[in-house]
């Protein structure tokens, strides 16, 4: 399958919900431009996955309300879906075929977060030959013990520098 295509990850309410463990209290953001980039690739005609993160127990549980797609990513008929209950989309042996199978002149990732799901899946494809194009302004980091929201995701961009291309949402959408 030569061209793009779109990779959303985790775009949950675990990311937008106040006082839950996954909150980036700076979401909105980067939001705006995910959503920017997810109507530019159907408009495109760009294939468009999406992958869920759901696990055992109440942090991305597999029944609580905070696991669902936030409002307005939820995926269209004829888009594929897959779920995941490790970092790396790549841990689903579905998703894994898919892109294996329909391999894409670049693979476009957008959604949460840039320091474990995004990185891992990046650097997971990478070691599997294929390219990628991170939407760095439309991902974010939560917070750590050490490192704010932006300090990390700066530096989980710049770490993704060496295993794909990085762009912003206005230069890819114009």
């Amino acid at each position: 399958m030569p061209g793009r295509l779109l990779v959303v990850i985790d775009i949950q309410k675990e990311y937008q919900a106040a006082g839950r463990a996954y909150h980036i209290t700076g979401v909105e953001a980067s939001l705006a431009n995910a959503e920017r980039v997810l109507a530019h690739a159907r408009k495109s005609g760009w294939p468009v996955v999406h992958v869920k993160h759901l696990q055992d127990g109440d942090l991305f549980g597999r029944t609580s309300p905070f696991s669902e797609y936030i409002a307005g990513f939820e995926p269209l008929a004829g888009e594929a879906r897959y779920v995941k209950g490790d970092y790396s989309c790549y841990s689903n042996p579905e998703f894994a075929q898919r892109l294996k199978r329909h391999l894409p002149d670049e693979v476009v990732v957008i959604g949460y977060g840039s320091t474990k799901c995004c990185l891992a899946t990046i650097v997971d494809g990478y070691h599997r030959g294929q390219k990628f194009l991170f939407v760095a302004d439309a991902s974010a980091a939560k917070r750590s013990e050490a490192f704010d929201e932006s300090s990390l995701h700066a530096h989980a961009t710049d770490i993704l520098a060496g295993y794909c291309r990085l762009t912003e949402t206005a230069a890819l959408t114009t």
